[in-house]
């Protein structure tokens, strides 16, 4: 049975296309883990980033990942260096989240691998230059 472009591309967006139900999910996931280190960690400011914040985040969700930026106070610059941060960070969401997979260290981020999508947590800080 033959298509047109028209049905083709009509079918590839709905393919493509999260649910509500899934918008819901990735909605509450991204605040509860924000607030979650927030809880633990003294944070300047947090947001996301990526295709979740462009609104281009498409299904499948499992091949996903929705990207965290949290701004940290400089308390933990003068304190922590890049490892030992990451593995603060990773501890925080541990605490909230025992149940879950995998969180791990995943370059500059922590990752937190749910059943069905994952969240990247970027610690950052709001400051000139780099590491002293």
């Amino acid at each position: 049975m033959s298509i047109t472009v028209a049905q083709g591309f009509s079918w590839l967006r709905e393919t493509l296309q999260i649910t509500t139900l899934q918008a819901q999910t990735v909605s509450t996931r991204q605040n509860r883990v924000r607030a979650a280190v927030e809880r633990g960690m003294n944070v300047m400011d947090s947001f996301v980033t990526g295709s979740y914040r462009r609104s281009t985040l498409i299904a499948p969700l499992k091949e996903a990942d929705i990207d965290i930026c949290i701004v940290l106070n400089p308390e933990h610059f003068n304190r922590d260096r890049p490892a030992a941060l990451l593995d603060k960070v990773r501890s925080v969401l541990l605490s909230t989240y025992p149940q879950t997979p995998r969180v791990s260290r995943n370059g500059q981020a922590v990752t937190i691998s749910f059943t069905d999508f994952g969240v990247d947590v970027v610690p950052a800080f709001n400051r000139k230059g780099g590491w002293s």
